[in-house]
C-alpha cells in the first residue's frame, strides 16, 4: 500500500467530526426545533388559558358634524383604566398615564407611522386637578386617536367593576385598587391586571401582542 491510498482514506478522527456533524444536522437540529415549537406552543396555551370573558365594554362615541356617532372603541383591542372622580396627579396616576405613553409606542404605531385604527388606550375621566389635567395634556402623543379620553364614569365603573369582581373571584385573588381592562376587538373583556405591577402590566403586553390582529 502506497502513501496515496493512505492519503485517501479518511483518518478515524475525521470520520468521527463528520459522523458527529451527521448527528447534529439529521437529530439535533430537528430535536431544537421540535423543542423550540413546543415551547411556544405552551406558552400560547397557557396565555390563552388565564384570557375569560368578564362582559362587553359599553362604546365611546364621537359625535362628529353632521351629526353622525362614531364609536371610537370599536374593532379594537383597547386597554380600559377607570380614574377616580377628580383624579390627581399622585404616583398611581403618574404611572398610569406614563403607561398609556408607553403601550401608544409600542401598540399604537404600524411600521409606516399609521395610527393603527384596530388598538385604543381609553382612559375614563370625569374631571381631575389642574396638574393631573395639564399633565395629561402634555402627553407626547395624547393628541393621537389611540388615546381614547370618555366620561360616563359611572356607566363605566358600573360595567368595568362588575367583571373585576367577577375576575376577583374567579382567581381567588384580593382586588387592586387600580387596574386594567383589557378587551379583545369584539369589546369584551378578557382579562383585569394590577396596574401598579410591572410584571402584571408585562403579562398585559403579551396578552395585547396575542389579541391584535396582524398588521396589514
Amino acid at each position: 500500500m502506497n502513501n496515496t491510498d493512505t492519503d485517501q482514506k479518511p483518518t478515524k478522527s475525521r470520520r468521527l467530526i463528520i459522523a458527529s456533524i451527521l448527528l447534529v444536522i439529521l437529530v439535533g437540529f430537528p430535536a431544537a426545533s421540535y423543542i423550540y415549537m413546543n415551547n411556544g406552543y405552551n406558552w400560547r396555551k397557557q396565555a390563552v388559558s388565564e384570557l375569560g370573558q368578564y362582559g362587553k365594554i359599553r362604546p365611546a362615541f364621537l359625535i362628529l358634524s353632521n351629526g353622525e356617532r362614531q364609536n371610537r372603541l370599536e374593532s379594537s383591542v383597547a386597554v380600559i383604566h377607570v380614574f377616580e372622580k377628580d383624579p390627581d396627579l399622585t404616583e398611581a396616576n403618574r404611572k398610569i398615564l406614563d403607561d398609556g405613553e408607553r403601550l401608544f409606542k409600542q401598540f399604537g404605531m404600524l411600521g409606516d407611522m399609521r395610527v393603527r385604527s384596530d388598538f385604543r388606550i381609553a382612559m375614563v375621566i370625569d374631571g381631575g386637578t389642574a396638574e393631573f389635567t395639564s399633565y395629561r395634556q402634555k402627553l407626547p402623543n395624547s393628541d393621537y386617536a389611540t388615546f381614547v379620553w370618555t366620561g360616563g364614569l359611572d356607566a363605566w365603573k358600573g360595567i368595568v367593576d362588575y367583571g373585576f369582581q367577577q375576575f376577583c373571584k374567579k382567581e381567588g385573588v384580593e382586588p387592586f385598587p387600580e387596574y386594567y381592562a383589557l378587551t379583545d376587538t369584539s369589546g369584551q373583556i378578557r382579562r383585569y391586571y394590577n396596574a401598579l405591577d410591572e410584571k402584571q402590566v408585562g403579562r398585559m403586553v403579551e396578552h395585547i401582542a396575542m389579541l391584535l390582529p396582524s398588521a396589514k
